[in-house]
């Protein structure tokens, strides 16, 4: 069985009569659609709210649709994580975006609770079978070099949740049909990325294996001999995952329960605190070594969560939105740094297959956490769940914080 080759050191697809992108514009865009497919990952947080008073449902169900999600994620990376690497990424992003549109549209026409768990595990499958490509892409294309591909990642990944649902929320409060019209942005989104992954230069020149071979699916992983340090530093991820996870199902209806009036808007504002605010400290720290920003981001992580616990127990709006930029600043780090240590253990021939197991490890720390959290929330109420999650999540940063030394 042969493996595919990466095309990464001639000039790609040179002669073809279809034209392509250059490999830097390729670079930009594979960032700009990991962004807009975590916007759609985003967007329903503020309309929760309208769903739980429209449907009467309880907050435990909220965060099963919040894994319905991450479930989906889970599946596809399991499944085709790895498929790009066989059967290129051009092929897996455009089945991906097809399946992407469909599940939006799920969600911007719910009737009912039960659409919401199908688009959003749609939603999730589609989200996971483009991650992988993506990150692949992103690695494919980076300057030679560099760790650009991360950082792009990163970046990325923080700015397309926080502009997701910030940019729901807004549409929420104050436009029409606040249900359907962030949805149908995104669909027209999806719509214009199509033609533009078609023109992608294609890294990875296609396996001579039939088509139900290179289909079946493959387990991602990390090259032979790097387990140990793969597992060492996925403690990252789970640090890091464990605060994203909570802030994107739970975090919307704690941020409305601080503020009088509870505008839809503030529940969309508490993940732009947290995912924007990581995608600025990544972009301003985008020099500093993984080591380095995990060893840093762990502290920031700690003392944000501290505030965040506080400013719950004393009924604080701006102690908990103070407390989540900081938090947003460590999570930025801790993601950065983390992605880079663990991608820096990635061969060439295994680079969608590495980057699928990372966020393997990143989507089961967000749904474990996040399944628990809605049960606790609905039997203890939102103050102690907050202040039971900020102190496991400070103890998972500790961990992250120790793994670097432990791997030096």
């Amino acid at each position: 069985m042969t493996t595919p080759e990466l095309a990464l050191d001639r000039p790609l697809r040179a002669g073809t009569a279809r034209p392509e992108m250059t490999r830097r514009g390729a670079f930009w865009f594979a960032g700009a659609l990991l962004a807009l497919f975590l916007m759609a990952s985003t967007a329903p947080s503020p309309m929760y709210a309208i769903y739980q008073q429209r449907w009467g449902f309880s907050a435990t169900v909220l965060t099963e649709v919040f894994s319905a999600y991450m479930v989906g994620i889970l599946a596809a990376l399991l499944l085709v994580g790895a498929l790009s690497d066989r059967v290129g990424r051009r092929p897996v992003l455009l089945a991906a975006l097809g399946l992407e549109i469909v599940a939006v549209l799920l969600l911007a026409f719910a009737p009912g609770v039960g659409w919401l768990f199908a688009g959003r595990a749609l939603q999730g499958i589609a989200t996971g079978a483009a991650t992988g490509a993506i990150s692949g892409s992103l690695l494919d294309f980076q300057p030679p070099g560099t760790s650009r591909g991360a950082t792009l990642n990163g970046v990325s990944a923080g700015a397309g949740m926080a502009l997701g649902s910030g940019l729901a929320g807004a549409l929420v409060q104050f436009a029409p049909a606040p249900t359907v019209l962030a949805y149908l942005l995104l669909v027209a989104g999806f719509a214009v990325a199509v033609p533009l992954v078609w023109l992608m230069p294609e890294p990875v020149r296609g396996s001579r294996l039939p088509l139900r071979v290179a289909l079946r699916p493959q387990r991602p992983g990390v090259p032979a001999g790097r387990g140990r340090a793969f597992a060492l530093l996925a403690t990252t991820m789970l640090a890091a995952w464990t605060v994203g996870g909570m802030f994107m199902s739970l975090g919307p209806s704690v941020a409305k329960s601080l503020v009088d009036g509870s505008p839809y808007l503030v529940g969309g504002l508490s993940v732009v605190a947290v995912a924007g605010v990581g995608a600025v400290a990544q972009l301003l720290l985008s020099g500093w070594l993984g080591q380095r920003a995990v060893r840093v981001a762990a502290p920031v992580l700690i003392a944000g969560l501290a505030v965040v616990a506080g400013s719950v127990l004393g009924g604080s709006a701006v102690g908990f939105f103070a407390g989540s930029a900081v938090v947003g600043a460590g999570w930025g780090m801790m993601f950065m740094g983390g992605f880079r240590l663990l991608t820096g253990l990635a061969d060439p021939e295994n680079r969608a297959a590495t980057s699928s197991m990372i966020y393997i490890v990143a989507y089961l720390s967000a749904t474990v956490p996040s399944m628990l959290l809605g049960i606790l929330t609905t039997y203890a109420g939102l103050t102690t769940t907050t202040v039971v999650f900020a102190a496991v999540a400070a103890l998972f940063a500790a961990v992250a914080w120790l793994s670097t030394y432990a791997r030096h």
